[in-house]
């Protein structure tokens, strides 16, 4: 029966995937200001050369944003910094590989006022 056990919580890490635990801005926000980065935290940590995040406006235009970054204290946690935006409704989308190889991605949106 432990050996069973043992085998079980072996393979459950195996077949997780990287959730979205925190997201600044959050999901849904409406801003004062014009947030200055995008910072997403995850459950498990992330490989930054294989994550990504985008941004676009209400057009669906993409609006250019430099490299994500890990925080160099916590790698379940990648931001990227933010040039200065418009009034308007944003669309984040994100997606990330864990160290184990599973992809997940997913989006929301903001407003800045």
């Amino acid at each position: 029966m432990a050996l069973l056990l043992t085998l079980a919580s072996a393979t459950g890490g195996a077949w997780a995937h990287a959730a979205l635990q925190s997201a600044s801005p959050a999901a849904s926000a409406v801003l004062a200001k014009a947030p200055k980065e995008i910072r997403l935290s995850f459950n498990e940590a992330v490989e930054g050369p294989f994550s990504k995040i985008a941004l676009s406006d209400a057009q669906h235009a993409a609006v250019a944003l430099p490299a994500v970054q890990l925080d160099a204290k916590n790698p379940k946690v990648m931001t990227v910094a933010v040039p200065p935006l418009k009034p308007g409704t944003y669309q984040v989308q994100w997606s990330t590989m864990t160290r184990d190889g599973h992809k997940t991605k997913g989006q929301y949106s903001f407003q800045v006022k």
